[in-house]
């Protein structure tokens, strides 16, 4: 074999070492490439499904407290009633009488123990929810209690700084029966006031809760506004001015 053909075979060689590594090259690339692509798709539906975890929550959360709002706000409204009713009753001077008062002033006081649990879970899911009607809403509440503080006081029902409601038992059924009649059992008294109110709130939950069902999903104002005044049907709903 001459020195020309060693040469040319040598080259021939060396071309092909070159192109064998050139084409694991380009396969290692694509096998990157395809690893890396994968990946990025993995995390893209890992996030994608946070995210929708997280809105379902969020919705969830959302709903259950308008729920409890429109529940506790009809519970006060049913509450008031029976205490009216109470406060309607007259008694004979007879044990009949006698027993028949008792009684009634024990269904009293255990209605305004109830109108304060659930007044507290209206307060306390007005504020929690926020929005611009239920601030409104949560302001007129407080606006309302502060002006019966003493009066509430002297028969055992304190105020927090917070707006929440709390009761001495033994005060309250210590407490002279006519300030008791005076603020629960009487018409426009101050809870058939509370019951006006709640009732405002309640229709406002119940829509809301509307809304959320029919936004979610769609485009919603409600981190802005709160679902009571988010655009629904067209237009802004706003409960009522009430509250003005």
């Amino acid at each position: 074999m001459n020195i020309n053909s060693s040469r040319n075979l040598l080259v021939r060689s060396a071309n092909l070492r070159s192109a064998r590594r050139s084409r694991r090259s380009k396969a290692l690339n694509r096998d990157a490439s395809s690893v890396s692509s994968s990946l990025n798709q993995s995390s893209a539906k890992k996030t994608s499904s946070s995210t929708s975890t997280s809105a379902s929550s969020t919705q969830l959360k959302q709903i259950t407290m308008y729920e409890k709002m429109e529940k506790s706000a009809s519970e006060i409204q049913s509450d008031v009633k029976n205490m009216l009713t109470i406060g309607k009753m007259s008694y004979t001077d007879d044990e009949t009488g006698k027993k028949a008062h008792e009684n009634d002033r024990e269904s009293l006081i255990s209605g305004i123990k109830s109108f304060i649990t659930d007044y507290n879970l209206v307060h306390s899911a007005l504020d929690d929810i926020s929005g611009m009607v239920n601030l409104a809403f949560r302001r007129t509440l407080d606006s309302t209690i502060s002006t019966e503080k003493t009066a509430l006081g002297e028969i055992g029902i304190s105020i927090s700084k917070d707006g929440v409601l709390s009761v001495d038992d033994k005060a309250l059924s210590e407490a002279d029966e006519e300030k008791i009649k005076t603020l629960f059992d009487k018409e426009d008294c101050f809870a058939d006031k509370i019951s006006t109110k709640m009732k405002a709130i309640e229709s406002s939950a119940s829509n809301s809760l509307t809304a959320l069902n029919k936004l979610y999903g769609s485009t919603s104002t409600y981190n802005q506004y709160g679902v009571g005044n988010s655009c629904y049907n067209g237009s802004y709903y706003n409960s009522s001015s009430w509250y003005y």
